[in-house]
């Protein structure tokens, strides 16, 4: 038996609605006897009842249910409402339990079992979104063999993935039958939805850290610099607040018949002196697909790679030094000495480096910027001796 206490993920609010979700459990548990439960479990084969999709995740069967549920809801609980702050958590935990509660009430036949209740799908929610966010952080457990604890430290990743594995391939052997593994797999599926769903939206920031960042070479490349960390709620605001920005400069520009170039340029600045580099490259992005000659003036490009580099993702930053190294008329010599210090350095990729330095002739540099030359040429020399691997693609600018 391995019980799931803790993790080392980080955890930027209280875990206040968590605790409010365990004790409210709990004192329903003990409110309601067994037999009270029916009229608020989840009902199948007997019509839609809008209600139960919420109540049936505050029931348990009994005493042993009930402490493995919240355990768990402790254990992932934590970290879900760690990024997220009470208000978003709660309204995810209810919103995974209606939705998760409500596909099985309409989409499965009873066969055996006919009513359905507990926690446990919800919980299989925040495991999945867990997963999806932290997958790098461990969980701190107990294991206990032969009556002996030992604690242990597990990844989410191995933890959460084997549990979700387990359950999803009992599902599918009972033919998705009405069951506990059944529920625990919905509740997965619909924490997947939630998790890349608020991860998309922008509405978390793992930091970088989350699977799909992973997945995509990007990890550690968000967050920027500072550590602080907005509630679900803070970060709702802050979008609907950029938007409505977003239409009131518009709605200027238009009445005013300003030109388009300009006042994009009016908004990038704007970003760029507020602090907001994330809302700057975004914007940046934008007008580059929308125009595809559109390029903003030399100071505004190089101040925004600077900020791009600050936050150190590297990524991000190496395509904007690429483009504007390829459509400047003048671009600077640092900006190429510094796309090749990121290519050698950070991103381990000599051999681009490499050609970056070759559009650097050394005669027309300062004894300083020589000297970064060389001290660059040699490191990426060494980083190929020392036998790199490196996929040798063309970086491509943003």
């Amino acid at each position: 038996m391995i019980i799931p206490w803790g993790t080392d993920a980080p955890i930027y609010h209280r875990p206040i609605a968590t605790v409010a979700m365990i004790v409210l459990n709990v004192l329903i548990f003990f409110a309601f006897p067994s037999p009270d439960y029916m009229d608020w479990s989840l009902e199948l084969g007997g019509g839609r009842h809008p209600i139960q999709w919420l109540t049936n995740v505050f029931m348990h069967l009994g005493l042993g249910h009930l402490i493995g549920n919240m355990i768990f809801l402790w254990a992932f609980g934590i970290i879900v409402e760690g990024k997220l702050g009470a208000i978003g958590f709660v309204a995810v935990y209810l919103a995974m339990g209606a939705c998760e509660s409500a596909a099985i009430q309409f989409l499965v036949r009873p066969e055996v079992v006919r009513h359905m209740l507990g926690a446990s799908g919800v919980i299989f929610g925040l495991m999945a979104i867990c997963l999806i966010w932290a997958p790098r952080n461990d969980l701190n457990c107990i294991a206990f063999f032969q009556f002996f604890p030992t604690d242990h430290e597990i990844p989410i990743l191995w933890f959460a993935g084997f549990y979700i594995v387990m359950e999803v391939l009992g599902a599918t052997a009972s033919q998705f039958a009405a069951s506990s593994a059944l529920a625990h797999a919905g509740g997965a599926a619909v924490g997947t939805i939630a998790g890349v769903g608020l991860l998309k939206a922008k509405l978390v920031d793992c930091e970088g850290w989350d699977l799909l960042s992973i997945m995509a070479g990007r990890k550690g490349q968000g967050g920027g610099k500072s550590t602080k960390s907005y509630s679900l709620a803070d970060n709702v605001r802050k979008r609907a607040k950029k938007s409505a920005k977003k239409k009131m400069a518009d709605a200027a520009a238009a009445a005013t018949g300003e030109d388009p170039s300009q006042a994009a340029l009016r908004t990038l600045r704007g970003h760029l002196e507020a602090g907001e580099t994330e809302a700057a490259l975004s914007f940046y992005r934008g007008m580059r697909r929308k125009f595809s000659r559109w390029r903003p003036p030399d100071p505004e490009w190089i101040e925004l790679i600077k900020a791009v580099l600050a936050q150190k993702a590297w990524d991000d930053a190496t395509g904007l030094m690429r483009a504007y190294i390829d459509e400047s008329e003048f671009p600077s010599v640092k900006i190429r000495l510094r796309l090749a210090e990121v290519l050698i350095r950070r991103l381990d990729r000599p051999v681009a480096g490499e050609r970056v330095l070759e559009g650097v002739a050394e005669a027309g540099l300062t004894p300083q910027l020589a000297e970064v030359r060389r001290q660059l040429a040699a490191l990426a020399e060494q980083k190929r001796e020392e036998g790199v691997l490196e996929i040798d693609d063309e970086v491509r600018g943003t």
